[in-house]
């Protein structure tokens, strides 16, 4: 893996600047399944103490993004192509809830946030600049939903889908189409209406996961 070394100047802990690097680099693909990661090199290529990148490797754990081995040390974990239409079904109910609690919580400042991000996720031109910025944004409605257990369940399956497929964002026939999507559920947040919220969340997962599937069928036909 190559990780320029950590800055001393840096606005949080080492090990959650490492967190986020190695969880980056494991969504993104660049860190396969079964992979192996050692506190040694890692420490090494940072710059640093493996303390830290100890640390971080723990909270990976607990993110079932590596797991660990008795013989093999700490590995990047499996995916799982055939539960990928399970996961987007949990993910209906799971971000539909999230969207319901959060059009009840929002206000104006949390619409802006919402607004703002979502004009950086549109203005994005690489597959990194849409992860990022998409991944922001879908913690920040997450948050407004105040339920620290959905929102960890969300996250792990984002995680899940995140490795299984590339987002369908940078796809030229979805993006515009994705982008309507967002807007009407900020909007929907924004007036307070949970039940449209939750209608639009769902059609909008249900979308992608339709754009998935024809891509899959055109791949493998």
């Amino acid at each position: 893996m190559n990780m320029e070394k950590i800055s001393l100047n840096r606005m949080m802990p080492i090990r959650d600047v490492i967190y986020h690097r190695i969880r980056t680099s494991i969504l993104h693909g660049e860190l396969k399944p079964g992979e192996r990661l050692t506190e040694e090199a890692l420490a090494k290529e940072l710059g640093i103490s493996r303390t830290p990148v100890r640390e971080a490797l723990r909270k990976l754990e607990v993110d079932k993004l590596v797991s660990h081995h008795p013989y093999k040390g700490v590995i990047v974990s499996d995916v799982f192509v055939e539960e990928l239409e399970d996961l987007y079904k949990i993910r209906e109910y799971v971000e539909a809830i999230i969207a319901k609690h959060a059009a009840k919580n929002a206000t104006a400042d949390d619409i802006k946030h919402l607004s703002m991000l979502l004009d950086k996720l549109e203005a994005s031109t690489s597959p990194e600049d849409a992860s990022d910025y998409t991944e922001q944004y879908n913690l920040a409605v997450a948050n407004l939903s105040g339920c620290p257990t959905i929102i960890n369940l969300e996250k792990l399956l984002r995680d899940a889908l995140a490795r299984i497929t590339v987002s369908t964002y940078l796809m030229p026939e979805r993006r515009p189409t994705a982008q309507t999507e967002h807007r009407e559920i900020v909007a929907a947040i924004e007036a307070g209406d949970s039940e449209l919220a939750q209608k639009l969340t769902v059609s909008h997962i249900r979308n992608a996961a339709l754009r998935l599937n024809n891509l899959e069928h055109r791949q493998n036909g």
